[in-house]
């Protein structure tokens, strides 16, 4: 994801454009105040702001393409001078890249195979076939709400996520899957508009409606074509790079405000890490999350 650049009357409008184009959060870019904005004198000579986003991301990748290129000239410079005598023979079946590279990956391959099966294997053991009572009633319960609000573009149905850990919970996620047309992007984007507004809302009502009539305190998460999901998935990797960042300064970050769903995701991707710890502070909307340096 490249850097952009925006235009707005003062420099926080400006950034919080940004934000929305770029689909993350303050602490996952790098803010750059090109122009302050000028209002002028009533409105003769104003001047808008102007800021350049870049994300941690793209910096990072940046930074390791460039070890890379420099690592490979080494290696490059290092073959060159080999006499000739003792250079080994290179055959066009093993041309001097190809080397490297085997010599560099060595049986990662094999290693990340192995792993894969092993984590693959892990996930079927641990999902299995078991299901939390009354999972198929949140997908009714907001399918319901929905065709009652006019929207006849969504399937919903629902999976039981279970515990990771002993101190996870189980949950029910419920995925609204809208019709790939113009009417159905229309739905997602009405229950997006406005801060998410109506997502929030059929969020609320479908999880006091099934725990009122389930008795139970399980939690219901519902999902607007995978968006939640791949939010969730952001956050998670943001936690793990502020982390990094924090072991390699030594200095601890607080993120901006969050609500309390992505405040947990922090504390969950950071929970088995030995070298930080998180803490939360606040009030309200201003909570936030500071990752520190464990001593």
């Amino acid at each position: 994801m490249a850097a952009i650049e925006v235009n707005a009357p003062d420099a926080e409008s400006a950034i919080a454009q940004g934000l929305v184009q770029l689909k993350l959060i303050r602490a996952e870019v790098k803010i750059e105040i090109l122009e302050d904005g000028s209002r002028g004198v009533l409105g003769i000579g104003a001047k808008p702001a102007r800021v350049r986003l870049t994300p941690f991301a793209e910096i990072e990748a940046a930074a390791a393409q460039a070890a890379a290129a420099a690592q490979a000239a080494k290696q490059a410079a290092t073959l060159s001078a080999i006499p000739a005598a003792t250079a080994p023979a290179m055959t066009e079946t093993t041309p001097v890249a190809a080397a490297m590279d085997d010599e560099a990956d060595g049986n990662d391959d094999g290693y990340e195979d192995e792993q894969d099966a092993e984590a693959s294997n892990e996930n079927d053991e641990g999902e299995g076939d078991i299901e939390i009572e009354g999972a198929d009633q949140a997908a009714h319960l907001t399918q319901s709400v929905l065709n009652n609000m006019g929207i006849v573009t969504a399937t919903c149905t629902s999976r039981s996520l279970m515990p990771s850990d002993d101190h996870d919970h189980p949950s029910i996620w419920v995925d609204v899957d809208f019709e790939p047309n113009d009417e159905g992007d229309d739905d997602v984007a009405g229950l997006t508009a406005f801060h998410n507004e109506g997502w929030n809302a059929l969020q609320l009502l479908v999880q006091t409606m099934w725990s009122h009539q389930t008795k139970s305190s399980v939690r219901v998460t519902v999902d607007l074509n995978g968006l939640r999901a791949r939010r969730e998935m952001q956050v998670q990797t943001m936690a793990t790079r502020m982390a990094e960042r924090v072991v390699a300064t030594g200095k601890a970050i607080t993120l901006e405000p969050m609500p309390a769903s992505e405040r947990r995701l922090v504390h969950m991707a950071l929970r088995g890490n030995t070298n930080v710890f998180t803490e939360s502070a606040g009030e309200g909307s201003s909570r936030k999350v500071t990752i520190k340096l464990k001593k």
